[in-house]
């Protein structure tokens, strides 16, 4: 069904909405992903950018741009409210900031990602998009098969080698993983 059809089904039926929402969820959830970095924040968003997508449906026009673009639109300004909330917020007590953790993990954790980032950049184009796919987005090896035209076994083959090349970039940069206990 066209995306206008199904938006104007959508208005009366919720079953023709859930239909709209498979088609989209992945792409407005890879986008709340890459605004806010976080997988429960951007679920978060995603799952309020719905509700207040159904919520307005019977307002909302076609303008020629996709439905989905109009989903990014509300995540992006949900995104961008909570930063300006949260940037707010200050604890009001001494408690209610943990003691033990260290100032500088922020840091940490965003020199680890250039790191990682740098090496993805090494790596083949199908082997980088099979670790972006399969790790970034979460997307299960038949998924990933069936957008690059491979078989399930192929992607696994191809994301054990991957991996182990991203491994072997890792070490020759001499980064060396801290195991969590």
């Amino acid at each position: 069904m066209e995306e206008v059809a199904l938006i104007d089904a959508a208005r009366a039926d919720p079953d023709a909405f859930a239909t709209l929402y498979d088609r989209t969820q992945p792409g407005v959830y890879r986008f709340a992903f890459s605004l806010v970095r976080a997988h429960d924040r951007a679920e978060d968003l995603t799952a309020e950018a719905y509700r207040r997508a159904l919520i307005h449906l019977p307002k909302y026009e076609h303008r020629g741009r996709p439905f989905e673009a109009w989903l990014c639109t509300i995540v992006r300004n949900l995104a961008r409210d909570g930063g300006r909330r949260n940037g707010r917020e200050t604890p009001l007590m001494d408690h209610d900031c943990p003691v033990d953790a260290f100032p500088g993990a922020d840091l940490l954790r965003g020199e680890r990602a250039a790191v990682v980032h740098g090496a993805l950049a090494r790596l083949s184009p199908v082997q980088r998009r099979v670790v972006v796919l399969r790790f970034g987005h979460q997307r299960s090896c038949r998924d990933i098969g069936e957008e690059l035209g491979k078989t399930e076994s192929a992607v696994k083959q191809l994301t054990y080698r991957a991996v182990n090349r991203l491994r072997q970039i890792l070490e020759e940069d001499g980064y060396e993983h801290e195991q969590d206990e």
